[in-house]
């Protein structure tokens, strides 16, 4: 979602007449996120197919023929001019009819490995748009392939290091981590945290920012109470003020996850998640760390005091944290959005439009 909110905006900007409509469920976090934005949301019962015996999958045709059928409705109606599709099981009915009625389809993919619907819809698309040159293997049809990075959002490169100290009431004399674990958090890498944090605070100047997902806000923060130097919360909106309060972050490594630390030139610890498809967290992981930017440490090998280690070593070694810092920026794309819409314009245009037919849109 957060890819899409990044061309949206974009798009938006060079086209400000543009009408923008995201697709998605009344599960996801776009519920939360979308609301708040200028973007029309609309909804459609799809769920993902399990990859096990499981007798969700008994309805799973006929939830997706109820979501062919929605998306359907509205695109003979509205007729978009476009559709773009940012990975993940909702992209599969609404990119499938746009193809059905002639509407040009461009699909965009975050990860190093291009889950099953990325794949399918490929066939189907005028252009694939990709974050890593490695996930190039994966599809059949070169030409279509263009490597851009993965759109950020661009609020996040303009937060001011002061003004978020301030929002999180915290002090710039001293270290600051940041620990998260995507949207919904990440149970192991909170747990970890708990168990060491005191010993943190107690050795280092530290103060943290943790953002713990809704499943673990409530035991989290039961936790510290009584820690002036933590501030805890469910879910950050504003991600661009807790990167730029941060000195060292705790994340695991998903593609847009490692887009946003870069591009803001953040060194990290990072824990890949290590049920992701073909392992692809590790080696979004691993790629940073090879490049000097990020130390890798697997899951099933953890412990707390492994993980405490690190932590302290990164922050008595203040001059490796700038190199890692520096290490970051070096691969940041931060020009993936505006690479992506322009080339969208481009694929249209082929097709006699100009860009500026869109205005008055």
């Amino acid at each position: 979602m957060f890819p899409a909110l990044a061309l949206a905006e974009v798009l938006k900007r060079r086209v400000p007449t543009a009408e923008i409509v995201f697709w998605g469920t009344s599960r996801g976090l776009e519920n939360k996120i979308i609301p708040n934005t200028t973007y029309r949301l609309e909804k459609i019962p799809v769920r993902g197919f399990q990859r096990r015996l499981t007798l969700a999958n008994l309805v799973f045709p006929f939830v997706l023929l109820a979501s062919v059928a929605k998306v359907g409705r509205q695109f003979l109606f509205r007729r978009p001019r476009a559709v773009l599709g940012t990975g993940g099981y909702v992209s599969g009915p609404v990119v499938f009819v746009a193809w059905l009625l002639w509407i040009p389809v461009f699909i965009q993919e975050q990860n190093s490995f291009p889950g099953v619907t990325t794949r399918l819809l490929a066939k189907l698309a005028r252009r694939v748009y990709l974050t890593f040159e490695t996930s190039k293997k994966y599809f059949k049809h070169p030409k279509k392939l263009l490597v851009t990075g993965n759109p950020i959002r661009p609020e996040i490169l303009q937060a001011d290091r002061t003004a978020a100290l301030q929002k999180f009431g915290l002090s710039p004399e001293k270290y600051t981590l940041f620990v998260f674990g995507g949207s919904q958090g990440a149970r192991k890498i909170n747990r970890l945290l708990a168990e060491i944090l005191p010993n943190l605070l107690q050795d280092l100047p530290l103060q943290v920012i943790w953002s713990t997902g809704a499943s673990d806000f409530a035991e989290i923060s039961r936790k510290m109470e009584g820690q002036p130097n933590v501030r805890v919360f469910d879910f950050i909106a504003e991600m661009s003020l807790a990167y730029a309060a941060a000195d060292l972050v705790v994340c695991r490594a998903g593609a847009t996850t490692l887009a946003e630390i870069t591009a803001v030139g953040l060194p990290s610890v990072l824990i890949p998640y290590p049920f992701a498809a073909a392992n692809h967290q590790v080696l979004n992981a691993r790629s940073l760390e090879e490049a000097g930017a990020a130390v890798c440490l697997l899951e099933n090998e953890l412990t707390g005091e492994k993980l405490a280690q690190e932590i302290k070593r990164l922050f008595r070694e203040p001059e490796r944290l700038k190199k890692m810092a520096a290490s970051a920026k070096k691969l940041a794309r931060p020009e993936a959005a505006e690479v992506i819409v322009s080339d969208v314009f481009a694929q249209l245009n082929k097709g006699g439009r100009k860009e500026g037919a869109y205005s008055e849109a």
